[in-house]
């Protein structure tokens, strides 16, 4: 009998502005790859952006998601369907990882990084048991909580992959002997696009390890359901353990609450969701801060216990913070009497900062230390002196707002905004000088300075070592990082090692089947590739573009096999030949730019302008002058989705198009027709965003649309695409309720194969229509939201894209059973009754050698569905399986013996 292949354990609104990085790389012959080659784009000069445009582009990000999910019926996001899809997912999961599992394709799933770049980090703690600083446990918004004890030379996952943690504020308890406990708080209200407006993925609640991080459970008392606001653990802004009482507290639905270990009590109520923060000294005296937006609770608060005996001690009246949104804390340890507040602001500068002196009981007013760089050449008309979102300091609406203060100096202070800033003496030293994030107020690159590796913007943690005071840590929108703050040009090194935080948008793969590289465009990390010859491994990966990463496509049309990219809004570039922008002049795009490339022809390039379709069929050679502008598919709706037929470009091929209002159009012959041959072929009754199209790559009859909103009919299937009319068959199955991302089918052996990326993990089925859809690498991909799926015939290869998780990909192999491994249905055994409805009763006959009898039960095709270990009643449960035709096998040491039973 053949035997499954052991799956191989390899362990979304931020505000960004275009970083656009002038230099692309990569290799330049996949056959040779012997050598790099940069091509220079040419420098824009940056138009400062005004807050309100800075806002747009903020929303812009959230609607993505929102409009992705959003009942187009009822313009909601239904609740009810969200947490269903949650319960089937877990469902899922749990009958596949159990021992009798229904196997899923023979696929062996690895990483495809990347390892050595990291996602967006709200917290990280250095164990303060380890004297050498290596064990530091760390979160990733949409990827989970990761551990090392190694100082991040590699990290471990240590959160469960059957759920999804939007990891936001860790810590551990203090106390001397229960250092073992930690917290970590879930669910980001601002800046997430997989949680604004409840667009994808609420918190869901605290959760505690008492191994040291190793392994963790959730606080009962802090449940909720995740895809409900039902709970005020849905957002957490930061979690603290008191030192003396090792009472929890959490900044969480608009109130400071402490937990006993029995019962939750409000300390502090805003009256309203508004940002809070928390710090506590040594000696167990509480400090909070509400909202500047909160008329009746702004500012700062002091208790001497942490349990009532509130004081306001800080506030926009007094002393006169200005604040007009988020304030966060921070306590100076070698003098526990100061303490810092830093703040959004309304005046000059986007942030304020406070300075608290506890036992004087007076503030003083540092604001006038925030960072405004002067131009380095002002004489020089093409230097600007600010440049938006990264000077004057800026922190994006409280979305990067963080301080702290060294160790053993508490004069010494960091903060960190789109930037982060550190000043040595802010009694005497003028002004906080730039650290990391952006490289200069010339300049959107990334920080790289003295001998560094890149820095990231969006400062969202910095913790000093408490081993060594000199160093500091970061948490960043680029991951995790380390430096000594009090070098004089700070140089940071990357801890980002398999710390695997990416959230992709695309995924694209090589077509030529000896090449392994792939490219990803990522939310405000721009474009990734990976995979040439002379990287180290498969997961590595070198950044191409900065901004928010769009569409992505590999060419080989051209020798110097090149990227196609682009940034968020519009703007598309190839890198070679002739490298530059190439966007359709006057065209614009949605917020994640698309275009695509037909994977068998790879000289034809559809460019999505919203409702308007240009095409070329010279890709290589294109320029923004020299598109055929085409029209409006249907005005007013954006195209989200283009697939076009396989095979050697012929006037039989056709290219789908996909609409955000659930149509779907063909065009035949698409590089020589005009939109009056397109054609009308939406599945009957569908709606809401179009958000895969797949075509079989042996069979362009063969396809599958699917829909990523909730409330509606979202997988079809048809088997005859090349029709006018094609016949569409509703496939969604038990993924009834499931917000589907993505699309690809597969053949391999002669097995047709159909997956699906969902917003909780990859599922797949030879038959959708008649079968259930079964869950893929539940130990590798988890419940990772799978944005993008791109397949390589070439080489069985599916590369998979997760908004949270990185890529992976998988090396398919068919599953069905080969004519050798067929069991031998004539040498059969007995069992009733047949037809059966929930237990098949088995009769052992003599022939079998005494002891444990495995069975194994195959559809009729010979896909393996479960397999177990005959019990002491001889009875097998198959009430988990659909009516229909299954085979049944007995397995001994000496012989297998197999029969045919019906399933009513």
């Amino acid at each position: 009998m053949k035997k499954g292949k052991l799956l191989i354990p390899i362990s979304v609104v931020l505000i960004s502005l275009v970083a656009l990085v002038t230099y692309f790389n990569k290799e330049q012959d996949i056959k040779n790859q012997t050598s790099k080659k940069f091509v220079s784009l040419k420098k824009e000069k940056k138009k400062k952006k005004t807050m309100e445009e800075r806002r747009r582009f903020t929303e812009e990000r959230w609607k993505h998601e929102f409009d992705l999910q959003v009942n187009p019926n009822t313009g909601k996001i239904p609740q009810e369907e969200k947490e269903k899809e949650a319960l089937f997912a877990r469902d899922m999961m749990s009958k596949s990882i159990s021992k009798n599992a229904k196997r899923a394709s023979d696929a062996t799933f690895i990483s495809r990084g990347p390892s050595n770049l990291g996602g967006r980090t709200r917290s990280l703690v250095i164990d303060r048991t380890d004297a050498t600083s290596n064990t530091i446990i760390a979160g990733g918004v949409s990827s989970g909580v990761f551990r090392t004890t190694d100082g991040g030379a590699s990290w471990t996952k240590v959160s469960s992959n059957n759920e999804i943690h939007n990891v936001t504020t860790i810590v551990q308890d203090p106390r001397s002997g229960f250092e073992n406990i930690w917290y970590y708080g879930t669910g980001e209200s601002q800046g997430n696009s997989a949680s604004a407006s409840g667009a994808t993925f609420l918190g869901q609640g605290i959760w505690q390890s008492t191994d040291s991080g190793l392994t963790w459970n959730q606080l009962p008392s802090t449940a909720s359901v995740q895809e409900e606001s039902d709970s005020p653990f849905d957002f957490m802004y930061k979690i603290a353990v008191h030192p003396t009482t090792g009472d929890l507290y959490a900044g969480a639905g608009g109130a400071i609450r402490r937990f006993d270990g029995t019962t939750w009590t409000v300390e502090l109520d805003s009256g309203g969701n508004f940002f809070s923060d928390l710090a506590i000294t040594s000696t167990g005296i509480v400090y909070a801060a509400f909202s500047g937006s909160s008329a009746t609770t702004n500012g700062v608060w002091q208790s001497p216990t942490g349990v009532g005996s509130y004081t306001r001690i800080g506030s926009n009246t007094t002393p006169g913070f200005g604040s007009n949104g988020r304030i966060v804390v921070a306590v100076a340890p070698s003098n526990e009497d100061v303490v810092y507040a830093f703040h959004s602001s309304n005046g000059t500068f986007e942030a304020g900062l406070w300075q608290w002196n506890d036992s004087s009981d007076s503030w003083v007013d540092r604001t006038n230390t925030m960072p405004d760089e002067p131009d380095p050449d002002p004489g020089n008309p093409d230097t600007v002196a600010d440049l938006a979102g990264n000077d004057p300091i800026a922190i994006q609406g409280g979305y990067d707002l963080v301080v702290n203060v060294k160790p053993d100096n508490e004069n010494f202070v960091v903060i960190g905004g789109t930037n982060a800033y550190k000043i040595e003496n802010i009694t005497t030293d003028p002004m906080f000088v730039r650290i990391g994030g952006y490289v200069s107020n010339q300049s959107y690159g990334l920080y790289n300075l003295g001998g560094g590796d890149s820095h990231h913007p969006d400062i969202h943690a910095l913790e000093f070592d408490p081993n060594n005071p000199d160093i500091l840590f970061s948490g960043t929108d680029g991951g995790v990082h380390r430096a000594d703050a009090t070098a004089a040009i700070v140089a940071w090194t990357n801890l980002n090692n398999n710390y695997q935080t990416y959230q992709y948008y695309n995924v694209a793969t090589d077509p030529e089947a000896s090449s392994n590289i792939v490219i990803g465009g990522a939310q405000d990390n721009g474009t990734t590739a990976g995979g040439f010859d002379a990287s180290p491994d498969l997961t590595t990966m070198s950044t191409q573009f900065g901004g928010d990463g769009v569409a992505v496509a590999i060419s080989r049309d051209n020798d110097c096999v090149p990227f196609f990219l682009g940034v968020q809004n519009g703007r598309i570039f190839r890198d070679c030949p002739d490298g530059g922008e190439i966007t359709p002049t006057g065209a614009t795009s949605q917020f994640v730019t698309y275009f695509y490339m037909d994977p068998s022809n790879n000289n034809a390039l559809y460019y999505a302008g919203r409702d308007i379709l240009y095409r070329t069929d010279a890709s290589s050679a294109v320029t923004s002058a020299t598109w055929t502008d085409l029209g409006a598919v249907r005005s007013g709706e954006n195209i989200r989705q283009m697939v076009a037929s396989w095979g050697a470009y012929s006037t039989d091929s056709y290219l789908f198009i996909g609409l955000d209002s659930g149509s779907l159009f063909k065009l035949n012959d698409p590089l020589n027709r005009t939109l009056s041959s397109l054609r009308n072929v939406t599945p009957p009754g569908a709606s809401g965003v179009v958000s895969g199209i797949a075509v079989n790559p042996n069979n362009n009859d063969i396809a599958m649309v699917t829909y990523s909103n909730y409330g509606v009919t979202n997988i079809f299937v048809t088997t005859n695409a090349t029709a006018g009319r094609p016949t569409w068959t509703v496939a969604e199955r038990n993924l009834d309720a499931f917000s589907i991302r993505s699309a690809a089918i597969t053949e391999v052996g002669g097995e047709v194969r159909y997956f699906v990326g969902t917003a909780r993990g990859l599922y797949s089925s030879t038959d959708p229509v008649n079968e259930d859809w079964e869950i893929e690498a539940p130990n590798q991909i988890g419940f990772a939201v799978v944005s993008a799926l791109a397949y390589k015939p070439s080489n069985n290869k599916l590369l998979i894209g997760t908004h949270g998780n990185g890529m992976y990909e998988a090396t398919l192999e068919t599953s069905t059973l080969s004519v050798v491994d067929q069991p031998n249905i004539v040498n059969s055994i007995k069992a009733w009754p047949i037809p059966t409805n929930n237990v098949l009763n088995v009769v052992v006959e003599n022939s079998f050698v005494e002891g444990d009898l495995d069975y194994t039960v195959f559809s009729i095709t010979g896909k393996q569905l479960k397999n177990g270990v005959l019990n002491s009643n001889k009875q097998i449960n198959v009430n988990d399986l659909a009516q229909g035709n299954y085979i049944l096998q007995l397995n001994s040491a000496s012989e297998q013996k197999a029969i045919v039973f019906n399933k009513k």
